[in-house]
């Protein structure tokens, strides 16, 4: 989409941090908004700073609920029109995602692939149809992680688990959506000052009973923490830089290069685990090419 002017904008997680970043960048293109969060609180002060520059509507939801979602869909388009930007960004942080092996538990497993990856589901399952019906042009956001292109400690293995499952599905479906006119682009974030871990715990009790079981862990917590501070990117800075990915049509959206070299490690690792070449590979190659084409 060479402009999101005079478009709709679905935002999941819209009333603070990336995603208020994005709601902000959109709106002074021109775009209408529905910003969707769990804090209704922030939903108001989103709405309240936005409605001075655009349209906008805010639905307290949890993105795990999808009669919920459908129905956000549907009022979306019915005062703000066909949604022709979704961003699925709303997520969870290490609070839930960040657990030892000794202290796991269903619920925490459910709590963050539920709401980190469930969410993005349903906002594909729920919007994407309808754009495919439509034709482009239209555009999807996915918000994954740093932590969903390599693994850097073994402490956010849930939040790790349901970051990669973002990438690979963004990556998956790039493609299918190019034949309908609808770009995607998928955000992976390093160090930006979102709040979210303390935004997962004051929302989700759930969230700071995990953190309470493990004072080991909650204490590396809040160091980690204690580095957005003056390390954090500024949320608009991040939006900015997914208008410019959607107006350019690329796959990938990197704000920072926290990840380089954890990302080469990684590609360096499994290519050097690779056997030596064989008539076989080859062969299978030319098979998938003459599939594809």
């Amino acid at each position: 989409m060479r402009t999101v002017s005079d478009s709709t904008a679905f935002i999941t997680g819209g009333a603070s941090g990336i995603g208020l970043g994005m709601a902000r960048a959109f709106a002074a293109e021109g775009a209408r908004l529905a910003l969707v969060d769990l804090d209704a609180a922030a939903l108001r002060e989103a709405q309240r700073e936005l409605a001075d520059v655009t349209e906008v509507i805010t639905i307290t939801l949890d993105v795990r609920d999808r009669e919920a979602m459908a129905a956000a869909a549907d009022r979306t388009e019915s005062e703000l029109g066909s949604v022709r930007v979704l961003c699925n960004n709303a997520g969870v942080g290490s609070g839930m995602g960040g657990m030892n092996l000794e202290t796991m538990k269903y619920e925490h497993w459910d709590h963050t692939l539920g709401v980190n990856l469930g969410g993005v589901v349903n906002g594909v399952q729920t919007f994407v149809p309808r754009m495919v019906e439509r034709g482009g042009p239209a555009h999807v956001v996915n918000t994954s992680s740093g932590s969903g292109l390599a693994v850097t400690g073994g402490a956010q293995f849930m939040y790790c688990a349901s970051k990669y499952a973002v990438t690979g599905l963004s990556e998956a479906i790039v493609n299918l959506l190019k034949r309908y006119g609808i770009g995607l682009t998928l955000v992976s974030p390093g160090f930006v000052d979102t709040r979210i871990a303390e935004t997962t715990r004051r929302l989700d009790p759930a969230a700071a009973e995990a953190d309470a079981m493990d004072s080991d862990y909650r204490e590396k917590l809040e160091r980690f923490e204690a580095l957005f501070e003056p390390l954090g990117q500024d949320p608009d800075d991040v939006g900015a830089m997914v208008l410019d990915a959607i107006h350019h049509d690329r796959l990938y959206c990197q704000p920072d290069r926290l990840m380089a070299e954890p990302v080469r490690a990684r590609c360096s690792a499994l290519l050097e685990a690779m056997p030596p070449e064989t008539e076989r590979d080859r062969q299978m190659v030319e098979m998938i090419q003459k599939v594809r084409q």
